[in-house]
């Protein structure tokens, strides 16, 4: 079972201004703590993967040390992804968020997440 959305992100040049970029949002319940974000652009998808406890975070506080950080500034949430090249800057509507993360809360209420261990060594030893 999952949860997906499409939406549009704003790229925020380093000149400041914008330009949308659409995005994916995908949850499955078999990866519970994970959020896959899919970014569409001139033809091309970068695929990040990052914490829901993150996001959820991130959307009142700054959240995030590595290579995704996510921060209110004021109605909007702004989004780092740091690569070894770059950091790309996007931003978002809190209420975009919050309505994907309530939809996978509804299929996977916060604290209880199970990771099956053995199911995934059982794949990746195979």
């Amino acid at each position: 079972m999952r949860v997906a959305s499409r939406t549009v992100f704003d790229f925020v040049r380093p000149s400041g201004t914008t330009a949308p970029v659409e995005t994916e949002l995908i949850y499955q319940a078999d990866d519970p703590f994970a959020v896959t974000m899919k970014f569409h652009s001139g033809g091309a998808v970068a695929t990040w993967v990052m914490g829901r406890d993150l996001l959820a975070e991130g959307m009142t506080k700054a959240s995030g040390e590595g290579d995704v950080r996510l921060s209110p500034h004021g109605r909007a949430l702004v989004l780092e992804l740091v690569s070894d090249r770059h950091v790309t800057v996007f931003r978002l509507t809190r209420g975009t968020l919050r309505k994907f993360l309530d939809a996978t809360y509804r299929l996977v209420p916060p604290g209880t997440e199970h990771f099956d261990a053995d199911a995934f060594l059982s794949t990746v030893l195979r």
